[in-house]
């Protein structure tokens, strides 16, 4: 039975709210809200398909255990989405409400383009975004000063320093997480396998890989990944790359740099891209020291990157 309306299933036996933390073309990870515990679930019945964040009703299936059936997937209160190159939107996650971004302080060095990126998509999103510097105890004083004087202090952005050596910084992602609905982006090699062992997140709580043509589910290291923290949830997704801003043009970019969109509206020109255009507002306020170079230059790949994907640095 299809409904057009809600996507239920209505069966007997008792069923429990989940999140959906990952998804293949026929079964879904849930987690329960209750205590975090997994369950792989089929949606036979169901009229669109799961995502990442979703609440869903989960039926367990009877003599089958560690599975379940959705039963329903719940109104959304809020949709990450994203233009395809087709035009189509297509929505990435559901029910967010931060978005962690995740990058290495050393080894490697400091991506401030990637960080600012995920940034906007975070501001364009509406979304509230926490920025997690891991490797701390790998990284050069001045290094983690100049990280922290940019984005908390300049921008005023939250940001917590991380080593998982010496547990700093572990209980405050853990305390902003907490009660929340968190999704995490980062590149590969920024330690967030670490992160997730420090946060308590054991085998139980890495959820396996669902195979997009098959829909089977296995166990593997470049699944995705999710901690349970407080009654709230931290799900860190493989395919980092969907997430793009490849939709907006420059001035909607702009916009989405906090930093920049105090000086739209000012160029001599209204379609003003703030790049080569003369009398152009933003790049005047580059010039007087007003917005960091750093940031200038991250919106300068943003749009040259804005018809690609907003991940490849």
């Amino acid at each position: 039975m299809r409904q057009s309306k809600h996507h239920t299933l209505r069966d007997a036996g008792p069923a429990e709210p989940g999140v959906v933390v990952s998804r293949g073309r026929n079964r879904a990870w849930v987690a329960a809200e209750s205590d975090g515990r997994l369950l792989l679930c089929d949606y036979p019945s169901l009229a669109e398909l799961p995502v990442v964040g979703d609440s869903v009703l989960v039926r367990p299936s009877p003599g089958a255990e560690g599975e379940g059936i959705i039963v329903e997937i719940r109104p959304r209160q809020r949709a990450i989405a994203r233009i395809t190159g087709s035009g189509e939107r297509k929505i990435m996650a559901a029910n967010v409400d931060v978005l962690v971004i995740v990058a290495a302080l050393a080894r490697p060095d400091l991506r401030y383009g990637f960080v600012d990126r995920c940034l906007a998509f975070a501001e364009h999103q509406g979304i509230a975004p926490l920025v997690a510097l891991t490797k701390a105890d790998l990284a050069a004083p001045e290094v983690i000063d100049a990280a922290l004087a940019l984005y908390r202090e300049r921008l005023g952005y939250d940001v917590v320093v991380l080593s998982v050596v010496d547990h700093r910084g572990i209980p405050e992602l853990a305390e902003h997480v907490a009660g929340h609905r968190a999704l995490m982006l980062g590149q590969s090699g920024v330690g967030k396998s670490s992160l997730f062992r420090a946060l308590g997140a054991d085998r139980g709580a890495r959820v396996g890989e669902v195979n997009e043509r098959t829909g089977r589910g296995r166990q593997t290291t470049t699944s995705a990944r999710l901690a349970y923290l407080g009654h709230g949830f931290l799900i860190d997704t493989p395919g980092v790359r969907e997430f793009s801003l490849a939709d907006l043009d420059p001035g909607e970019l702009a916009a989405c740099f906090r930093d920049l969109a105090p000086y739209l509206g000012r160029c001599r020109f209204p379609d003003c891209r703030h790049l080569v255009e003369p009398d152009c507002a933003v790049r005047a306020a580059v010039a007087a020291g007003d917005v960091a170079p750093l940031r200038y230059a991250s919106y300068r790949k943003a749009v040259e990157q804005s018809t690609g994907t907003l991940w490849s640095d």
